[in-house]
């Protein structure tokens, strides 16, 4: 299948083309896209997919974020509820607008595909999802969160925004939950590092978890960090959530 992937590399490079990559914002997204494809990759690897569903969860990652283009361009921010939801403008793209059909794609995969982009930036997957669709779905939450984290751990490629915010006391006691951080309830700048640091608790995989701690991410975005007293013990609680202490 290389070369079936490897045609769709080429749409795909012509989709983002259309948009302005010397807009930082754009390339970060394309570079993003293409990360994710990589980190689903290795996921599909070390849970021994077979050679069809490696390629689903390849072509799913390239494409999750086929509407941040579209957003960028339309609203200038990332922001979802300041715009639009990215994941349901790329599912609309690319299914009902009919994107999808320059990619290698069988149209009996068509559902597996567009449920799993649809479900990558929510709070929870949605209900009756078959055991197919909520592989896929898990593998692409899962390597989004691995490349935002590897992302912000790099201030070369994002620099992540912090003041002398206050941590708002749902994001507290959610954390305390081992809670995925929901977006509505972040309002302040110091909510959102705590956001990044419940995404231990939403991995579906020992790779994720295994990844996050041997490239150190979390040391890496706390050293980033000029108030580390107010934000080290929430990163030791996610460093002990993922070594399961």
């Amino acid at each position: 299948m290389k070369n079936e992937m490897n045609d769709n590399l080429d749409e795909f490079d012509k989709y983002v083309i259309s948009y302005d990559l010397n807009e930082k914002m754009i390339e970060f997204k394309y570079k993003h896209s293409y990360r994710v494809m990589h980190e689903s990759d290795e996921i599909s690897y070390t849970i021994n997919l077979d050679e069809d569903d490696n390629y689903l969860a390849c072509l799913i990652g390239l494409l999750h974020d086929y509407g941040r283009f579209p957003q960028w361009k339309e609203y200038k921010t990332f922001n979802d509820r300041k715009s639009v939801d990215h994941a349901e403008l790329g599912a609309k793209i690319l299914f009902d607008e009919g994107d999808i059909k320059k990619y290698r794609l069988a149209t009996e995969d068509y559902d597996i595909v567009k449920k799993a982009i649809r479900n990558h930036n929510k709070y929870e997957m949605e209900d009756n999802l078959t055991v197919k669709e909520k592989l896929h779905c898990k593998i692409i939450r899962d390597a989004d969160k691995l490349d935002i984290l590897y992302s912000f751990s790099n201030p070369r490629i994002f620099e992540i925004k912090i003041d002398d915010s206050d941590i708002s006391d749902i994001v507290k006691e959610e954390f305390k939950k081992h809670k995925l951080i929901k977006k509505e309830d972040v309002k302040t700048a110091s909510d959102k590092i705590i956001l990044y640091l419940s995404f231990v608790f939403d991995l579906n995989y020992d790779y994720s978890k295994q990844t996050i701690l041997e490239k150190g991410y979390y040391d890496k975005i706390l050293e980033h960090i000029k108030d580390k007293d107010k934000f080290k013990p929430y990163f030791d609680e996610a460093k002990k959530y993922l070594k399961g202490e």
